[in-house]
């Protein structure tokens, strides 16, 4: 009777006189594969994948002119209040007609929402307006740019990581808007920013997710951006032109040139995957 050992397959669920933890020697490195599955992507995409983070930031940009604005005064508040809900309106009315299924159930929940909203909002602004008199200017400001820092990291950008939290980000912006809003000089200044902060941080991304094209939203951003930095500060303008570069062309071309460095291994010492389940139950039935 021979005491040859059968040659060792990578299998599972089947009896081998080796140890579960063994490996072929001559075949290790021969299982060597590198960057399995990896599709290098073209400048191009690259920038177009870019568009929905500087989407993000020109929205935020957006709404901290708005409160400058506010601040100064340099706009009357009914008039912003009248444009803002013009343009919700528009956008609102354009969604349910589009993407509702059942639009008489979708409007009445969505007017009840905005009833509620305006009539909490009204009540409550007073108190939002004086809730941070105690707190320095720029204790404030800095908090704010932490706050839309966190915002933009945790911001839902269509990629299924693990850092995603819409609950977060989310709750990072409306605490950013309080913030702004306890520096306005009326309690009536206060809830126009925080009606702004609603429609451009929870009812805009609803829109841009079901548009699935920020193409068009990038470019009317930049646009009213670059005219409200005009008015405001040129130093503005200048780091927001320069952020809007790093952005849409700096950070896709090094992302593009580094995907040549870029070495994933794969080997024996990976997990490993069951691809034929019923075939192994078939052999663990007959053992």
């Amino acid at each position: 009777m021979s005491n040859t050992k059968p040659i060792w397959k990578k299998v599972l669920y089947e009896r081998q006189p080796y140890p579960d933890n063994y490996t072929d020697k001559k075949i290790f490195l021969r299982d060597l594969r590198k960057n399995i599955n990896v599709r290098e992507l073209t400048f191009t995409e690259a920038v177009l994948g870019s568009l929905l983070i500087l989407q993000e930031f020109c929205n935020i940009v957006t709404f901290v002119s708005i409160y400058f604005y506010l601040l100064y005064e340099w706009i009357e508040p009914v008039v912003l209040l009248t444009c803002m809900s013009v343009v919700t309106t528009i956008a609102f009315i354009y969604y349910i007609l589009v993407f509702s299924k059942n639009v008489i159930h979708k409007l009445g929940n969505d007017l009840r929402t905005i009833i509620t909203f305006i009539v909490v909002g009204r009540l409550f602004s007073p108190v939002l307006h004086t809730l941070t008199d105690t707190v320095s200017t720029d204790t404030i400001y800095t908090t704010t740019f932490l706050m839309m820092a966190i915002h933009m990291i945790f911001f839902d950008y269509g990629v299924g990581a693990a850092i995603v939290s819409n609950s977060v980000s989310l709750s990072t912006a409306i605490f950013a808007s309080i913030c702004l809003a306890s520096r306005l000089s009326t309690a009536f200044n206060a809830f126009i920013l925080m009606t702004a902060a609603i429609e451009m941080f929870v009812l805009f991304p609803i829109l841009c997710t079901a548009l699935k094209n920020p193409l068009y939203f990038v470019w009317i951003l930049l646009i009213i951006d670059i005219y409200l930095l005009v008015y405001l500060s040129n130093l503005a303008l200048i780091l927001y032109m320069s952020t809007v570069v790093l952005i849409s062309i700096v950070c896709p071309f090094l992302f593009v040139y580094l995907q040549k460095y870029k070495e994933t291994i794969y080997g024996p010492w990976d997990e490993a995957v069951v691809n034929d389940v019923d075939s192994i139950i078939n052999n663990f039935q007959i053992l």
